[in-house]
């Protein structure tokens, strides 16, 4: 063989390895599934909590129940646990059910194993805003105007019956005083006799 032909072979084939190798080590990597969407979307804000979350991935997961291969938490705005803590996973789409919800930011957690056996996992969130909960939302106390209250004080003043002096004892009254004059007037006659009577004497 041709040393020269031999040569260009090699240099042929080392440069289909360099180009190949990478390829084959890449090739694992590029295998792992991946989070394809999300129900409800990804910073999207709905008008109604949702009764599920789920998630879709690039390809089914490995299905474990015994195991607890898949997991989704789903906490709201004060921190609250509001996912029942299973997931059903239907092909490529894991779920879970929530429960009750209020108005507010809602954070997902979820974690599976991808098809080629490598656990894959991330967060994302999204937003509720129930006009009918902002509704039901207990409204603060009216405080009653001053004027309105000092109108009620005057009207109830207006309406009370009038208290007349009261004068059963009045007849009583007006004897003695005409018996204490009487008394008197005896008094100043006697009196004035006595004086007359010195006087002639």
């Amino acid at each position: 063989m041709n040393p020269r032909n031999n040569r260009h072979t090699q240099i042929r084939l080392a440069l289909a390895a360099a180009i190949l190798i990478p390829a084959f080590a890449a090739a694992p990597a590029m295998a792992h599934d991946a989070l394809e969407s999300t129900s409800p979307a990804k910073d999207t804000t709905i008008t109604t909590a949702p009764g599920t979350v789920s998630l879709t991935l690039s390809e089914p997961p490995m299905d474990a129940t015994q195991l607890n291969l898949s997991v989704i938490t789903v906490t709201d705005e004060t921190g609250k646990t509001r996912s029942d803590g299973k997931v059903i996973v239907n092909g490529p789409t894991i779920s879970t059910t929530i429960t009750g919800g209020t108005n507010g930011a809602y954070k997902v957690l979820w974690r599976t194993v991808s098809s080629d056996g490598h656990p894959i996992e991330g967060n994302y969130s999204f937003t509720v805003q129930d006009p009918a909960q902002a509704i039901t939302a207990t409204p603060p106390a009216t405080p009653i105007p001053a004027a309105s209250t000092a109108s009620s004080a005057t009207a109830a003043a207006e309406t009370a019956p009038e208290v007349k002096p009261n004068d059963d004892n009045a007849p009583i009254a007006g004897g003695i005083a005409a018996a204490i004059l009487a008394v008197a007037a005896a008094i100043f006659f006697i009196a004035a006799k006595r004086r007359n009577r010195a006087s002639g004497a």
